[in-house]
């Protein structure tokens, strides 16, 4: 076996998995779901530092005895199983479960882990996961399917929990930024076949590795999407979502676009300051996610105190219903949070024709209406 190789890929996933880590510490928000992240990704680099020195060790590179040699490959199991429960954990947060709000769960998820730590423990004597033979050389024992089953299990509770949570999401963005979660069992699943079928190439560091980049790459690249202040779509992903809509028919019947402002927003910025400026936008926000929370429609904040709907709609009478339940959302959030001032939309609307050949003209049929809806109004 070369173990130089072994040593030298571990290394090398070490170092692109702390580089995941020091982001994420530069970053760091101290939400409870983040710091899960963080545990699941300091597991992963244990485990690479334990085979690191598995390899080192069973090579004669680093002469130490058969204990140490057991003590590497026992932590290697333990910690890699450890790396699952708190990528569980960090889903569960994520999905906005019922995980953490009973407290029976977190023990119950706990039992993978230490049933590994007993097996390990027992392993010493029994060689039941694996043993050390009088060359200080590693076999794996008649239950290691035991240790590879209860990685997996963590993954592909997840997996299965995030892709059926996505498909019950109405809102696009969590929609997406679960199916990137159910992607994590993908890259070790395939890479762990691979292993099991040539033992002679342990290479599901690099699995988890690339899960670890894929997930972070894809979820930082879908903030990139999101307004900071209202968390709907910001104007990038609004141009980039219309732009694939407007290339193809309307599947559900005829693509409206709604432009909406914020009445007097100026003015409430000037009487009560820019922080309940702020604090209206996110009102306004709420609002248009509860009047749309059971729909298809796209949500997103174009700028200012401007926000955009991008609906499938039979006719004007539904767009005109999509106006209707947003005001009322709107009333009902002014009334609960007791907000001092009048808080209201106007809105503009129209449906798309082949004669709007950019988005810039569909946008802009729409805002027309809106300036149209506040003259009017005035």
């Amino acid at each position: 076996m070369d173990y130089t190789w072994i040593v030298e890929i571990n290394a090398f996933c070490l170092a692109v998995v702390g580089i995941v880590l020091y982001s994420l510490l530069k970053n760091y928000d101290r939400q409870h779901k983040q710091r899960y992240y963080m545990k699941a990704v300091i597991s992963g680099m244990t485990a690479f530092f334990c085979e690191i020195m598995w390899a080192l060790i069973e090579s004669r590179m680093l002469p130490l005895p058969r204990v140490a040699n057991f003590l590497a490959n026992g932590a290697y199991d333990i910690v890699s199983t450890l790396t699952g429960y708190f990528w569980l954990c960090y889903v569960e947060a994520a999905l906005g479960s019922s995980f953490f709000k009973k407290s029976w769960l977190k023990p119950v998820a706990l039992l993978p882990v230490i049933v590994i730590v007993v097996a390990v423990a027992s392993s010493y004597f029994t060689g039941w996961i694996f043993y050390i033979d009088q060359n200080n050389v590693y076999h794996r024992g008649p239950f290691v399917f035991v240790h590879v089953a209860l990685c997996h299990l963590y993954t592909l509770i997840t997996t299965v929990h995030a892709l059926v949570t996505s498909a019950r999401s109405r809102v696009y963005l969590k929609k997406v930024e679960y199916r990137i979660l159910a992607m994590f069992l993908v890259f070790p699943l395939v890479i762990g076949i691979i292993q099991i079928i040539v033992p002679s190439i342990p290479s599901i560091s690099v699995g988890v590795t690339l899960s670890f980049l894929y997930v972070y790459i894809d979820l930082q690249n879908l903030l990139i999407s999101v307004d900071t202040l209202t968390g709907l779509n910001n104007r990038n992903q609004l141009l980039r979502y219309l732009g694939s809509r407007m290339k193809n028919e309307s599947e559900y019947g005829r693509l409206y676009i709604f432009m909406l402002d914020v009445n007097k927003f100026k003015k409430i910025n000037d009487t009560y300051g820019h922080v309940e400026g702020d604090n209206a936008l996110i009102y306004c926000a709420n609002a248009l996610k509860i009047a749309n929370r059971d729909t298809r429609n796209f949500i997103g904040r174009y700028g200012g105190d401007e926000f955009i709907i991008i609906a499938d709609l039979g006719g004007d009478a539904e767009a005109e219903a999509v106006c209707i339940k947003a005001r009322i959302a709107l009333e009902k959030i002014c009334k609960d949070n007791a907000v001092p001032y009048n808080l209201s939309f106007s809105f503009g609307y129209t449906a798309y024709n082949s004669e709007m050949k950019t988005m810039q003209s569909f946008i802009a049929a729409a805002d027309k209406k809106l300036y149209e809806a506040k003259k009017g109004s005035r």
